[in-house]
């Protein structure tokens, strides 16, 4: 019975710990299942973790912004891909060492020092969040950088790095510069132009902006008296001059070049020469203004000349013209009309009609000159020509005339001139010229040709005595020689009579000489050198008149169309031939390329050339300067 009651404690005793047993299994088996989901669900947070630092170490390295970290003593532990690419460093060179060794300039373009800025920044990060300065690249680059910055503590509270985010601004720093500058420049334009600016309130005239200039105008001591104090409409001579251009502005939005009658601030009338633009939307308009007061007086005292004149000439009996060298339209006094037979009330004319009435061989000449004058080659045109009348016949006209007026752009645009009828006066020298060719004619027959009748008849007297008798015939011989003489001093004496002036007085290089030496003295601003070369010995006189006339003209050519600082004449004599080179430094011209409107000149030298069998070469490039060259032969 004892042992049956130990059985069953025992019994109970292993059943108990059995239910210890299983109890104990299986928290044993739920710890484990914790553990493993402790473990699994750690594994997940690093791989986790490690995915965030990737994709943290990826937004940092592809941001578009420089990323940079570095210790309180400026030592640099990180910089992003795109700050080594910005600052043109490889990574190794530039971690682990300073911001003053590779990034922080000495001194920045404007002059500024920026290292007690960045040791400041350093020790007190947290006073800088934002900056904004010139940064260093390893090429010596600069780039301008925004930063913003961010202290790191440890956690004692002190700072052990500084993060800096920066944005390259070098391109809004630029323009910001440039907009500087040009500002700077067009308010230096503003305040020093010579010609007045302003804007005014559209409403009632009120100055908003106004320069020195304007103020000069109006008479005020500076700008500041003008602006937001004084209407622009009190300035106007007639008020409703500025309603008219109100009126016209609403219209067409800008006006250029509108003169109007303005008053200083103390009452004294100005003329102004005004552009205006129109700002419809803010409600104002701008422009500049010039004082013209000089012009118009000059053009009332033209005017009254030009009146004075007219007077003068219909007392005098001249025409006046008066060309619209634009139009080519000419208006001429009733003096003018008469002079050519047409009614005064009915004449009107134009250049071509002008042209088509001067008589053909005078023609080239008068245009040339007309050309001349209105290039402004020569500051006067001057012409003598025919011109036909109402009734078929031809009149001699000595016209002379000048530009008065000219646009802006500084072309001509006016011509006054005066017509004088010289026919009588052409017509007494034509017949002086037949009176003096007959009293030649008279005086070579009286002379020479009796001379020479003298000796013919001699010389059939010494035929007919030369086998008889010696000594009569020696007689003969000697009269013979006597008048061959006297004829030949006459004939040099009618030839002298008829040379060019220059030539009275000696042979062709004293002539050239003496034409030098009128035009250097002339010519004070060129410099002309002559020289011959070879023996010297007389040519026929006809050509020595033409290399005369081809000399002169060259040289004139040299000082009024070629601008020439320098000619040299030369006059060689060959043993077989003479030459005169005239070569000038001058402007040159295409020898091909000249009008023939204008070439009149280098014409009559081809003519005299051939005239007397001479070669005429003309060589000239643009901005080459020009020589000419005769050549001829000596017999």
């Amino acid at each position: 019975m004892a042992q049956a009651a130990i059985s069953l404690e025992n019994a109970r005793m292993y059943e108990q710990l059995a239910g210890y047993a299983e109890t104990l299994e299986r928290k044993v088996e739920e710890q484990t299942q914790a553990l493993q989901q402790e473990i699994a669900e750690r594994q997940q947070t690093e791989v986790a973790l490690r995915q965030s630092e990737a994709n943290y170490r990826n937004l940092l390295q592809t941001a578009n912004s420089v990323i940079i970290r570095y210790d309180p003593q400026g030592r640099i532990h990180y910089i992003n891909d795109y700050g080594v690419k910005l600052l043109g460093y490889e990574e190794h060179q530039i971690l682990g060492r300073t911001l003053f060794e590779t990034i922080i300039p000495d001194i920045e373009t404007s002059g500024r020092d920026v290292r007690p800025f960045v040791h400041d920044l350093l020790r007190n990060p947290q006073s800088y969040p934002q900056t904004d300065g010139e940064n260093l690249c390893r090429d010596g680059r600069r780039v301008w950088i925004a930063w913003s910055n961010q202290a790191i503590f440890n956690e004692q509270g002190d700072v052990v790095e500084i993060l800096s985010i920066g944005h390259d601004i070098t391109q809004c720093k630029e323009a910001e510069e440039a907009l500087q500058r040009s500002e700077t420049k067009f308010r230096n334009i503003f305040e020093n132009s010579q010609v007045g600016i302003f804007r005014t309130r559209l409403s009632d005239g009120l100055a908003i902006d106004a320069n020195q200039r304007l103020a000069d105008l109006f008479g005020f001591n500076s700008p500041d008296e003008m602006i937001g104090v004084q209407y622009a409409t009190d300035f106007f001579a007639n008020p409703d001059d500025r309603k008219q251009l109100i009126e016209s502005l609403k219209r067409d939005g800008e006006l250029q070049n509108v003169e109007i009658q303005m008053r200083k601030r103390d009452g004294t009338p100005f003329w102004g020469l005004y552009s205006f633009y129109l700002n419809a939307t803010e409600g104002y308009l701008e422009g500049v203004v010039a004082d013209i007061s000089d012009r118009k007086r000059a053009e009332v005292a033209l005017q009254t000349s030009e009146e004075r004149l007219r007077l003068a000439l219909t007392a005098a009996n001249q025409g006046l013209y008066d060309t619209n060298i634009k139009t080519e339209e000419i208006v001429v006094n009733p003096e003018y009309a008469l002079m050519f037979g047409y009614d005064p009330a009915t004449l009107n004319t134009t250049k071509n009609e002008w042209i088509e009435s001067v008589h053909p061989d005078d023609r080239e000449s008068v245009v040339a000159a007309y050309h001349a004058c209105i290039t402004e080659e020569v500051p006067n045109y001057q012409a003598e020509f025919r011109q036909r009348t109402q009734d078929g016949q031809w009149k001699w006209i000595r016209s002379v005339g000048k530009i008065v007026a000219w646009n802006e752009s500084g072309e001509p645009i006016r011509a006054l001139g005066v017509y004088t009828d010289i026919d009588d006066r052409k017509q007494a020298e034509a017949a002086s010229i037949l009176e003096e060719r007959n009293r030649m004619a008279r005086e070579i027959h009286d002379t020479l040709a009796q001379a020479f009748t003298g000796i013919l008849a001699q010389v059939g007297a010494a035929k007919q005595v030369l086998t008889d008798d010696l000594e009569v015939t020696q007689a003969h011989l000697d009269l013979i020689k006597e008048l061959a003489r006297t004829g030949l001093v006459e004939a040099r004496r009618s030839v002298v009579a008829l040379r060019p002036q220059l030539l009275e007085e000696g042979s062709l290089q004293s002539a050239l000489h003496r034409l030098v030496a009128q035009i250097r003295t002339a010519a004070m601003d060129t410099t002309l050198y002559y020289e011959i070369e070879g023996a010297v010995y007389a040519l026929p006189t006809e050509v020595e008149s033409n290399l005369l006339r081809m000399g002169q003209e060259a040289l004139t050519n040299a000082i009024r169309h070629a601008n020439a600082d320098e000619i040299r004449v030369e006059l060689v004599y060959d043993r077989d031939r003479v030459c005169l080179r005239v070569k000038d430094n001058g402007q040159g011209f295409g020898v091909g390329s000249i009008p023939s409107s204008e070439g009149f000149g280098l014409l009559g030298m081809s003519e005299r050339a051939e005239r007397i069998g001479a070669q005429l070469t003309i060589r000239s490039q643009p901005g080459q300067g020009t020589e000419i060259i005769v050549t001829v032969d000596r017999e």
